[in-house]
Formats: C-alpha cells, sequence, structure tokens
C-alpha cells in the first residue's frame, strides 16, 4: 500500500508522512506503506474497539484519500494542535472518512485473497520427503493464522463503514 506514483499530490503527501513519521514495528501481519509498517492484531469483536488497526495505519489511508492541498494543510494543522500525530482524530466529513477506511478494506481483502490462493495451492502440492510434508505443515499453519487475522481486521473495517455510511444517510 503506497502513494500512487500518478497521485497529484504524491509529492506533498510523501513530505508529510515523512515529517510526522513514526517508528517502524515489524511482525507477521504486516503492511508495508511509503514510511512505515503496520502491524495488525486480531480484532476480538466486530463492533468493539479497533485495536487491532493501528491508529497510525488508519491515519495513512486517511493521508491517501486527501485530494487537495487544504485538506493536507489542515491535518498537518490539526497535528501540531494536539499530540503531533497525525490524521489522528477520524474526518469531520463522514463521506470522507468511509473513503479512506475502504481503501484499508480493499487493501485487506485483496492480502486474504492472496492468502486464501497460497493456501489452496500448498493443499494442492504433494511431497514426499516428511521433511518437506513438516514445512508445509508450518507454511500453512502460518497462513491460516493471518488469515485469521487479516478476517477479523476485514470484519471489523466492514461494521465500522457499514456505521458511518448510516450515519451519512
Amino acid at each position: 500500500m503506497d502513494v500512487p506514483n500518478d497521485d497529484p499530490l504524491r509529492n506533498m503527501k510523501l513530505g508529510l508522512l515523512q515529517t510526522h513519521h513514526t517508528r517502524t514495528v515489524k511482525d507477521i501481519n504486516i503492511f508495508h506503506s511509503s514510511c512505515d509498517t503496520f502491524t495488525i492484531k486480531e480484532v476480538k469483536s466486530a463492533i468493539g474497539k479497533g485495536k487491532g488497526i493501528p491508529q497510525s495505519l488508519r491515519a495513512f489511508a486517511r493521508v491517501l484519500c486527501c485530494i487537495i492541498p487544504q485538506e493536507l494543510n489542515d491535518l498537518s494543522k490539526e497535528a501540531a494542535q494536539n499530540d503531533g500525530r497525525l490524521a489522528r482524530l477520524p474526518f469531520k466529513d463522514g463521506n470522507r472518512e468511509l473513503e479512506a477506511h475502504k481503501i484499508l478494506l480493499s487493501h485487506i481483502n485483496r492480502l486474504i485473497e492472496d492468502h486464501s490462493v497460497c493456501i489452496k495451492e500448498m493443499e494442492e502440492c504433494y511431497f514426499v520427503s516428511q521433511r518437506f510434508a513438516v514445512r508445509r505443515q508450518m507454511a500453512r499453519d502460518l497462513l491460516y493464522g493471518e488469515l485469521r487475522v487479516l478476517r477479523s481486521a476485514a470484519e471489523w473495517l466492514n461494521h465500522y463503514c457499514t456505521t458511518l455510511l448510516s450515519e451519512t444517510m
């Protein structure tokens, strides 16, 4: 997930993200962006708080969906007026907030599809060697764990987007 090369505000977005860069976190379930790596944890309840989806990832999505320089300037001012962290508060415009979270949901759904394809392909492979069978099982278990986390995040995002949609109508 990255700022598109053809985005007219690409340099401004990258500069803003770089200015408000947070520390890099590395773990099993990750998103890579222009400036950061995001760890996603399992969300225990779709209607609970979004503890599994980091605020910095949600902020990154908010920056991605900005379409005019004024929106980016507003995010920068908001960060300066609060604790210095970028785009931590939801957009005041529910439609913009919905758009930002749909970006995340779309990316997570692609990751879910990729993981599902990998698992299916692994199950179609046959290894004669016991050593390879054990490695395949370990890889499959890892993919299933990541898939569980991604599905929980997608479920939470679906619920959040549905709530936003009902509030904007």
